[in-house]
């Protein structure tokens, strides 16, 4: 059978690797870079090698930023469920909605039933792992369990999830877009990225301001 080291990796192990600060940091640094480029831009836009290479980097980044924002989500969540870091809750707000924020500029352009579909399959796949979790120790389910909670079983979950919420969440469309518009706008996206550049150095340089504990805590 083929084997995919990440992709059948425990979600555990794949969270407790963004359980670092350093790491955290430099997501929350470079994701923020990718939504304030735009300033950038605007600022070297009369310079014409600059200008180019701005708007370039613009482009390219509003595509891998797709990415990086679902990655941000994540991560958002990793710091938000842990129990060790009750005060944290800044971080992990300021990396859902620079994710959302990243997320949006390609879901905009497309038919929005896809944003919410998305959302529901992120929140209904972490809450089976959630409900799974403790049955992994169980003999008669273990085996089945623990290939749910592996990364090739909650993509299966999530997919699944997707497609039918796809189907019937045309009901709030209309709000999402409106949502998603003003949060894909080039001024809350420069702005949401500089508080991203911000609280990443913070946690460099003292964790303790926005309420995360260093060294993170062991159960």
């Amino acid at each position: 059978m083929l084997q995919i080291p990440f992709i059948d990796t425990p979600l555990e192990e794949i969270m407790a690797w963004f359980k670092d600060p350093w790491i955290l940091a430099w997501v929350l640094i470079l994701s923020g870079g990718l939504l304030a480029v735009w300033l950038l831009e605007n600022i070297t836009d009369p310079i014409p090698l600059l200008g180019t290479i701005f708007d370039g980097l613009v482009a390219v980044g509003t595509y891998i930023g797709f990415f990086v924002g679902i990655l941000d989500i994540f991560v958002g969540y990793v710091v938000w469920s842990d129990p060790l870091q009750p005060d944290a809750i800044v971080v992990a707000g300021v990396l859902v909605l620079m994710g959302f924020c990243l997320v949006m500029r390609i879901l905009s352009k497309f038919p929005l039933a896809l944003v919410f579909a998305l959302a529901i399959a992120v929140f209904g796949t972490a809450t089976i792992y959630g409900f799974l979790m403790p049955w992994t120790t169980v003999p008669v389910i273990q085996e089945a369990a623990l290939w749910l909670t592996s990364g090739k079983g909650l993509l299966v979950i999530g997919f699944i999830i997707f497609c039918v919420a796809y189907v019937v969440g045309g009901l709030i469309i209309k709000l999402i877009q409106l949502i998603g518009k003003i949060f894909a706008s080039r001024p809350v996206s420069v702005l949401v990225g500089l508080v991203g550049i911000a609280v990443g150095v913070i946690i460099i340089l003292n964790p303790a301001l926005v309420g995360l504990i260093v060294p993170w805590p062991v159960p």
